[in-house]
């Protein structure tokens, strides 16, 4: 990396132009011939090939009077200057590859209800298009998405809950409800479509992870009511949707989830959703990224693709 040593600042004031015109002198043979194809003055060419050899400390070129032949210090330049410019036309066509191509690896974090219900079918339509790119969709509960995107480890991430962060910015993705789940059986086969929170604090309840947007939701609007979960009982905690489901089915207790992730078993009777009446239990996802990160072609249009795909907020 000897470029980077302070030793080499000297070479810096070499430029790229100074190179193509002396390229041209080679090439054409004479300053004047060569200063007409760079659409220069020879005054100009002349100055500038004077400068080149100052800086290197070396003459590249004896006159013989109209004519110009290469010294030796100006035939060791040649090859480097022809490699160095190749480089530049190499790295100027890899760049806009790069900036037209959609390929390479998208790596987001997501909550669990978007990660499992959301983004999955955005993801498989997206690879359809391009077939290049390959996508690393990791899974976790909203506060640890949160802190992934703060350390630039992920591309973007998708969220159920806000944070007060000037260095991020989100765009709403899609709405969400969160219910009551029970058993289609018993009592709760009686229940109304709403049901009120003395109801409900009769009732053991299996809650999600600290951390879970879903949690946070249902506790935050608890909160607005003057209540808290000491005012319920907590059978268990649980760290994923399907456990949730599970537990509810197998009688442990009564669960608050994302409306998203039980639809199914609801259109299928599997599964009685209730609403609490006077709580507000929607909310909203939300795409979020550093405003400071750029997003790789691949990634940015994603991110454009998911945005442009969402549903009702």
């Amino acid at each position: 990396m000897g470029y980077l040593e302070k030793e080499s600042w000297g070479a810096i004031p070499v430029e790229l132009r100074q190179l193509v015109m002396f390229l041209n002198v080679i090439n054409h043979g004479t300053f004047s011939e060569a200063a007409k194809r760079l659409f220069l003055s020879q005054p100009t060419l002349s100055v500038q090939i004077a400068s080149l050899e100052k800086e290197l400390g070396v003459m590249l070129f004896e006159r013989q009077g109209k004519n110009v032949i290469l010294t030796p210090a100006g035939e060791i330049l040649k090859r480097y200057a022809i490699d160095m410019l190749g480089l530049r036309d190499l790295a100027v066509r890899e760049l806009q590859q790069y900036k037209n191509a959609i390929a390479g690896t998208i790596r987001l974090y997501s909550s669990t209800v978007p990660a499992d219900y959301i983004l999955p079918s955005l993801i498989s339509k997206f690879l359809e298009l391009h077939p290049e790119v390959y996508i690393e969709l990791l899974r976790s509960d909203s506060s640890a998405v949160w802190e992934k995107v703060l350390a630039y480890e992920a591309d973007f991430g998708v969220v159920g809950t806000l944070r007060n962060h000037n260095s991020v910015e989100y765009v709403p993705l899609q709405g969400d409800e969160i219910v009551v789940i029970a058993p289609p059986t018993g009592k709760y086969a009686n229940w109304p479509q709403t049901i009120d929170l003395a109801t409900l604090q009769k009732e053991p309840l299996v809650l999600r992870e600290v951390g879970s947007g879903t949690q946070r939701t249902f506790e935050d609007a608890l909160i607005e009511h003057g209540f808290d979960l000491n005012n319920f009982t907590v059978r268990a905690r649980l760290e994923s949707v399907e456990a949730t489901k599970t537990a509810v089915l197998g009688k442990v207790g009564l669960a608050v989830t994302s409306r998203l992730a039980v639809k199914h078993e609801i259109a299928a009777g599997k599964l009685l959703a209730f609403s609490v009446k006077g709580l507000n239990l929607r909310r909203k996802f939300y795409l979020i990224k550093q405003k400071r990160k750029v997003l790789p072609p691949a990634a940015k249009t994603f991110s454009e693709f998911i945005l442009a795909h969402k549903q009702g907020e």
